[in-house]
């Protein structure tokens, strides 16, 4: 007896730790596989617009805008998606009071209309892109880049492919992040490794997820399997400041009426 309980305490020892590491190494070679095959996927979008406001006084003045943020492919036809109020500087004004001279007047709508919009792909190509369609309350907004300049570059399009989204991911899930830099770190590819820490089903499904770190990034399970994008919860028109990531499916079924949207001149 005495030879068998040192026979397991040896086997406990030496046996154990290696398999722990197998595991976590496993982990991360799945998340930097994800890394690769998705890369040429995320964009850079830089939009430039103006932002123009009516008020219950006279309106104020157009103001030209420029904001600069994350991009999915999730189409073969190049069409990106992109967390809305990332891009639209209008999102939350109405309802806001602003100084105009010495008065203060209540923004009473506002608009903004998308003059320029460029897409990096991170690989020295950039298209010029138009926005399609917006959906203020869900922060989507979807950008189709110019077909005639992407023909004539050759380009072919890197995508996420959100119709074979995680339809049974849940609390606890480990999941996969990816993102861009900033312009310091040459907007080099990156990822975040995280869990799923709750689901909100609404009229929307929302992951909260610790991987979902910023507007516009995607959100992966182990096996490849797109979650959804990270946005900011519109709430009663207003921008709440706290994430969520979307569900993959309900990106697809807008995607869909972006696409036809774009058909109208």
């Amino acid at each position: 007896m005495k030879t068998l309980a040192l026979i397991l305490a040896v086997t406990t020892v030496f046996f154990a730790p290696a398999a722990f590491g197998e595991l976590e190494e496993s982990v991360e070679v799945k998340a930097r596989q994800l890394l690769e095959a998705h890369k040429g996927s995320l964009v850079v979008i830089t939009a430039k617009g103006l932002l123009k406001a009516k008020t219950s006084g006279e309106p104020l003045p157009d103001r030209e805008q420029q904001r600069r943020t994350l991009g999915i492919t999730i189409g073969d036809d190049g069409l990106v998606v992109v967390s809305n109020s990332a891009i639209d500087a209008a999102v939350g004004l109405a309802g806001q009071q602003a100084q105009m001279n010495e008065k203060v007047v209540t923004i009473q709508s506002a608009t903004t209309e998308f003059a320029d919009v460029e897409i990096s792909y991170g690989d020295t190509t950039l298209l010029r892109g138009r926005v399609v369609r917006q959906d203020v309350e869900a922060d989507v907004a979807f950008i189709l880049p110019d077909a005639a300049e992407a023909k004539a570059l050759g380009k072919k399009f890197e995508k996420v492919d959100l119709s074979q989204f995680a339809a049974t991911a849940e609390a606890a899930d480990r999941v996969v992040g990816l993102s861009r830099s900033s312009a310091v770190y040459g907007y080099m590819p990156t990822l975040v490794l995280g869990r799923i820490t709750g689901v909100f089903r609404g009229e929307r499904t929302y992951f909260v997820t610790d991987a979902g770190s910023a507007q516009g990034v995607p959100v992966f399970t182990l096996d490849g399997k797109p979650v959804g994008v990270t946005v900011v919860r519109i709430i009663d028109g207003q921008p709440s400041g706290v994430l969520g990531t979307l569900s993959a499916g309900s990106i697809q079924v807008m995607a869909n009426l972006a696409r036809e949207a774009a058909k109208t001149p």
